[in-house]
């Protein structure tokens, strides 16, 4: 269950692997890095948490780059 704090709801590794369709988390942690998602974690938790609203630039339709 995501937890919620100023309104913005983040997401543990296993929550956005799900969120973003079921990827693996080696896809996440590379598509994270490639697109500058940040991550967070809460207090002196060792819980990663990924921001729902970064997961879903990775969520957005764009278009493809044409075949030369």
């Amino acid at each position: 269950m995501p937890i919620s704090i100023d309104g913005d709801e983040y997401y543990t590794i296993e929550e956005a692997r799900q969120y973003l369709g079921g990827i693996s988390r080696e896809t996440l942690r590379k598509k994270a890095q490639k697109n500058g998602i940040k991550r967070y974690a809460k207090g002196i938790s060792r819980t990663i948490y990924y921001r729902k609203s970064d997961l879903d630039q990775l969520n957005e339709l764009r278009p493809l780059d044409e075949d030369k």
